[in-house]
């Protein structure tokens, strides 16, 4: 069904299914209209590139409850520089991923790391980039 809808904008499978995040890296450069996606678990150098290249005007990520280390923030923002709305609550990042994220998706407007391992309202964070 997903290989047969060309103009979906919104793709949501928050919940973690397997099977459904296996097939978006094959499908995704069919969906040129992409605007927002929710997945659960999923792999960032699988999805990220395969965006960059075929969705234009892709603008909001949600990865609730996902594990970002190593280079995971880095590759993030290098593939989605200019991401208005990411959501990685619940999940796992380290504050300087969090710092690398703000400093490189300059037209991000909501950040949501709520529960993600660090004090939220680190006094460094809130005052850098509010």
């Amino acid at each position: 069904m997903l290989q047969t809808c060309p103009r979906l904008k919104v793709l949501d499978v928050s919940s973690y299914n397997p099977s459904i995040n296996a097939i978006i890296p094959k499908y995704i450069c069919k969906w040129k209209n992409l605007d927002i996606l929710r997945v659960g678990r999923f792999y960032v150098d699988e999805i990220l590139p395969q965006m960059r290249l075929h969705c234009n005007n892709f603008i909001c990520l949600s990865a609730a409850y996902n594990y970002f280390q190593g280079d995971d923030a880095a590759f993030l923002v290098a593939s989605l520089p200019e991401l208005k709305y990411l959501d990685l609550h619940g999940g796992f990042i380290e504050k300087e991923d969090v710092v690398k994220i703000l400093k490189g998706c300059k037209q991000l407007v909501h950040l949501d790391i709520r529960e993600c391992g660090f004090c939220e309202d680190d006094a460094e964070i809130l005052y850098e980039y509010s």
